[in-house]
């Protein structure tokens, strides 16, 4: 219906995942200001998923939600629209032994059957598309998944009251962990990519389908909606 006006998913918008270089410190420098393993831990947790599950971790990045979840023996396949990044974590995947599928896709083209899903996953990476697109993202996921699936989201959605204070206040905590280059990479993020308000995120999962069963709010800044269909 939209082939001719589609939103390209690929073209890079803020930091740009399909280079190497960027793909190289990716992990180093989101430690600097996440716990990735324990952020990983309490997802699986927190799903509640039946043994051997069918999830799709989507904007996977270098697959380290994806790793941790076919660890627990989940048939997991990783979805990215960078190249770069879905190679970084096919080296993984072969240096730790872990059977992982891959699709080279993003939210608008990935190729996964109706009704297929125990679960979807996505981790920031929403925030690449614009908000009419998000809406027709998240339509393709919630089609994705059995009855009862569950979906996660988190991301960096801002505040409905106090926005401006709240991104001030973030900047200036990833300077203080990260020095220039997260302070950086923060204002890069707000300035060119398209993250979103609460209350339109909960319209958009709403109107997709989706239940809302829980949400977390981190700082006014970053939030996780686990929903359910």
């Amino acid at each position: 219906m939209y082939q001719e006006w589609k939103y390209d998913e690929y073209r890079q918008v803020g930091k740009d995942y399909t280079l190497a270089d960027e793909v190289a410190v990716y992990d180093s420098s989101h430690a600097q200001f996440r716990n990735v393993d324990a952020e990983n831990r309490a997802l699986l947790k927190k799903l509640e998923l039946p043994s051997g599950a069918s999830i799709a971790d989507i904007g996977c990045g270098t697959g380290e939600f994806a790793l941790a979840a076919a660890g627990e023996g989940h048939s997991v396949v990783a979805v990215d629209v960078s190249a770069s990044m879905l190679g970084r974590a096919k080296e993984k995947a072969v240096e730790r032994g872990v059977e992982l599928r891959f699709q080279h896709a993003g939210y608008l083209d990935f190729q996964l059957p109706a009704r297929s899903l125990d679960a979807v996953t996505s981790s920031f990476s929403l925030h690449h598309l614009p908000d009419y697109w998000k809406g027709v993202a998240l339509e393709r996921v919630r089609q994705s998944l059995k009855q009862g699936g569950r979906f996660f989201l988190r991301d960096v959605v801002m505040s409905d009251t106090g926005a401006a204070a709240c991104v001030s206040r973030f900047v200036a905590q990833q300077e203080a962990l990260g020095g220039a280059f997260l302070r950086e990479d923060a204002i890069g993020h707000f300035r060119e990519e398209f993250s979103t308000y609460d209350w339109i995120m909960r319209g958009l999962l709403e109107r997709s389908g989706f239940k809302i069963r829980a949400v977390e709010t981190v700082s006014g800044i970053v939030s996780e909606y686990l929903c359910e269909v």
